[in-house]
């Protein structure tokens, strides 16, 4: 029998060999098994509704390059022509480079501007903006990750961060600065694509959809992976990934509740007030011929920037939604 979910999120490993400042994942020395991987992706993918997406997470995935490249290989058997993300920090991308290169429909998600990772097919790099960051460096570290080749950039204000009202209003300066610059970009003939994407979610940041841990048991939101919400993680359980028949129609409680009881309320006020000025950016780049696609703010012609794909039937449009993207 489907499922309404169209998402199944593979959480390949809870480690990470970084410890970003304003990453709210819950770390461990642990790692799925291959029979997990095995069962989520034989018992759990053609549950899925259409169209669905498969999503290798972490921690950081590429600390387990056997296992990304045994989901690939599972989903292009499995499944053939399922987009397949994978979120990084970039730095075990030239040790994964056999396992990556020609798979189709993958898209990487890179955080480091390396212009290495920038050769990848579809790479799109995850632009964080920190509280506190002079608007004038946001918008030269923009320039900068173009010049390295990147074109595709998510944009993504730090969540969950306590950003003060001056952070804030910096926050706003810095995406008019952005805004001038796609623009000029687009007016020089070097045009940059905006992904944002429009994928609609319970949670800012994280995913709804069938997400299984390194230990089998599924949840219906990778929130359960932040330090914050995991002593919740409970309300959030559907069950294992070894009997798919049995899992719950939905969990005991939703996303939405659980963040709301997770986090202090100062920031989760900040993190919408953050929220809040990504969506008027991409408004007024939707303002200057700049229309929502199945990535999110992807562009019209008039405006010379890259157009998007248009958005499957169905599937409901937004002007620019709470950032999804994983932030990494």
């Amino acid at each position: 029998m489907r499922r309404s979910e169209r998402l199944l999120v593979l959480v390949l490993t809870r480690r990470c060999d970084r410890r970003c400042g304003f990453c709210p994942q819950a770390f461990e020395e642990s790692d799925m098994a291959e029979s997990v991987l095995d069962a989520a992706l034989e018992g759990l993918l053609p549950r899925l509704a259409a169209p669905a997406r498969v999503k290798l997470f972490g921690g950081e995935p590429l600390l387990r390059p056997d296992l990304v490249a045994r989901a690939l290989d599972l989903v292009a058997a499995r499944a053939p022509g399922t987009p397949v993300e994978l979120p990084t920090h970039g730095g075990g991308l030239a040790a994964a480079a056999a396992a990556l290169a020609g798979r189709d429909g993958l898209e990487v998600f890179v955080s480091r501007p390396d212009p290495r990772a920038a050769r990848l097919a579809g790479v799109v790099h995850n632009f964080l903006i920190p509280p506190g960051e002079a608007p004038e460096r946001t918008a030269r570290r923009l320039l900068d990750a173009r010049r390295a080749g990147f074109t595709r950039f998510n944009v993504l204000p730090a969540y969950f961060a306590a950003w003060t009202p001056p952070q804030l209003g910096r926050l706003d300066e810095a995406f008019a600065r952005l805004a001038g610059i796609v623009a000029r970009l687009a007016a020089a003939g070097r045009p940059v694509e905006i992904v944002n994407l429009e994928r609609a979610g319970s949670t800012p940041l994280y995913n709804d959809g069938l997400v299984v841990d390194v230990d089998g048991e599924v949840y219906s939101s990778n929130l359960v992976l932040t330090a914050a919400a995991a002593p919740r993680r409970g309300l959030l359980r559907l069950g294992r990934v070894q009997e798919p028949g049995r899992l719950a129609a939905r969990p005991p409680s939703d996303a939405a509740r659980v963040l709301e009881e997770s986090f202090p309320p100062e920031v989760l006020a900040a993190t919408r007030a953050a929220d809040a000025a990504l969506t008027r950016f991409c408004r007024g780049l939707e303002g200057a011929g700049v229309r929502p696609g199945t990535r999110g703010c992807g562009a019209r012609p008039s405006a010379g920037l890259r157009s998007a794909r248009p958005a499957p039937r169905g599937r409901r449009r937004r002007p620019c939604p709470t950032a999804r993207r994983r932030s990494r």
